[in-house]
């Protein structure tokens, strides 16, 4: 039986509290390295909540972060409320609910969670942020902002991103095993 199969309704609560905070944390750790765009850890947290929490806690984690930004809380890399739908990273957030359940379906075929299929659905879940993120960051830029972007401009620009990714994608791939074993004893 899985450590969360465990837990009681209020326990998968909190977690799901406690990873939607996490990634709040996640993005006030930044590094503006390419303006408009920080460095952040908010998709390092995104993908733990997948791995560690499954698909439904991890999205309902990515929803209340979403939720609490859009009402108002800046709970986001820079500000929160709604007009943060014009916000270039705005695809970011959008991408973290769908990796959430991508990554916490393919984390439910593990038995026991080691380094490579970790770091494997690391990288998946980053490539998914970026599915949702680019084409959200074209058509703002190109429909809304009246700043015809090329596809393929907006995904050079993103490049120096990626080297970070691989970064939190090792980090995670490393992280994850031992505290996966550690939550098997609670």
């Amino acid at each position: 039986m899985n450590w969360l199969q465990k837990r009681k309704p209020i326990e998968r609560l909190v977690l799901v509290a406690l990873f939607s905070t996490l990634t709040w944390v996640g993005a006030n750790l930044r590094i503006a390295l390419i303006p408009p765009v920080p460095f952040t850890l908010q998709n390092f947290m995104v993908i733990m909540a997948g791995i560690l929490l499954g698909p439904r806690d991890a999205v309902l984690s990515q929803l209340v972060y979403l939720l609490l930004g859009l009402a108002g809380v800046p709970v986001f890399s820079q500000g929160g409320g709604f007009s943060y739908i014009l916000q270039p990273g705005f695809g970011f957030i959008l991408g973290f609910v769908g990796a959430a359940a991508v990554v916490g379906s393919l984390a439910r075929l593990l038995r026991k969670p080691t380094f490579w299929p970790c770091f494997g659905l690391s990288l998946t879940g980053m490539l998914f942020i970026y599915l949702i993120a680019l084409p959200y960051l074209y058509f703002l830029n190109r429909l809304v902002l009246a700043r015809p972007v090329g596809f393929v401009q907006l995904a050079a620009g993103l490049s120096p991103f990626l080297l970070g990714d691989l970064v939190k994608a090792f980090a995670l791939a490393g992280l994850i095993p031992p505290l996966w074993a550690r939550l098997q004893e609670l």
